[in-house]
């Protein structure tokens, strides 16, 4: 029983790592992929996209008649939760909570971003809702 439970636990190993591999981008991202996470009241968002390297986005629909999407770096000081700071400057944690994060439109996604800092904006910032796409 032994050697067959072992058996079965290495053919999962290559589809683990295969998993854990296409998350290239800080762990959080496979390449391509595109994470939107959209504030309200004032409407702003933070958008990091992973194209080899994690880059982001500040899109300002607050500040002026138009919206403007800003190109910035991201790092991030920590994974699950994934803690990040923006050349914008941005800050907060995302964290995975599946299932967890309601939008104003009652939709339901797995992540949820906390801010820390925005441009333009002043404390308190609340949580809300990221999407990938």
């Amino acid at each position: 029983m032994f050697v067959r439970s072992l058996a079965f636990s290495l053919a999962l190993l290559p589809a683990l790592s295969a998993s854990a591999a296409d998350l290239s981008c800080a762990g959080l991202l496979a390449p391509g992929q595109t994470m939107t996470c959209s504030g309200f009241e004032p409407n702003w968002a933070l958008e990091l996209t992973c194209d080899g390297e994690m880059s982001s986005n500040f899109i300002d629909a607050f500040s002026g008649d138009t919206i403007r999407t800003i190109p910035g770096s991201v790092t991030f000081v920590t994974q699950n939760p994934w803690k990040l700071e923006t050349s914008h400057p941005v800050s907060g944690t995302i964290a995975h909570t599946p299932a967890g994060c309601q939008d104003e439109s009652d939709r339901t996604f797995n992540f949820t971003f906390t801010p820390t800092g925005a441009p333009g904006l002043n404390p308190p910032f609340f949580p809300f809702c990221c999407r990938i796409e």
